[in-house]
């Protein structure tokens, strides 16, 4: 039986053209008009599998990770996992070197990764450290 291929998104914000877009909230009215008419650079991926696993599925994947420097880097990209896997397995994997992951999602509906949840994650976090800080200044 023959599922219907997921769909995601697949950017990087660090990438030159991308991080208008691609950042912690998703925009997509701000994808270039260019990217979207050429499909090599459309940020909207079907995601294929060479192996078709009964073990295995996709999955759109948003990571949020920070840099030493502090500088926030957001991908969202189709990601393949062990059906047996529960989606918060994301959290587990570690970033790339020099990197310190802040956020991992994955998720199973077309386009799941270019959601506002994490938005609302990191209001959280950031809002109550804002509000110390302003009245720490006062």
């Amino acid at each position: 039986h023959q599922h219907q291929a997921l769909q995601c998104w697949h950017c990087s914000s660090a990438t030159v053209g991308s991080d208008g877009f691609c950042g912690v909230t998703f925009q997509e009215d701000n994808i270039p008009y260019e990217q979207l008419k050429e499909s090599n650079s459309n940020p909207l991926r079907t995601c294929n599998s060479s192996i078709n696993s009964d073990h295995e599925r996709p999955v759109c994947r948003k990571t949020v990770d920070e840099t030493n420097d502090g500088k926030l880097i957001t991908k969202r990209f189709c990601y393949y996992t062990n059906k047996s896997d529960p989606v918060e397995l994301c959290n587990m994997t570690k970033p790339d070197n020099n990197m310190r992951r802040i956020f991992c999602e994955d998720c199973l509906s077309d386009r799941c990764n270019g959601s506002a949840r994490l938005a609302a994650i990191l209001a959280a976090i950031l809002l109550p450290s804002l509000a110390v800080a302003h009245y720490l200044a006062i």
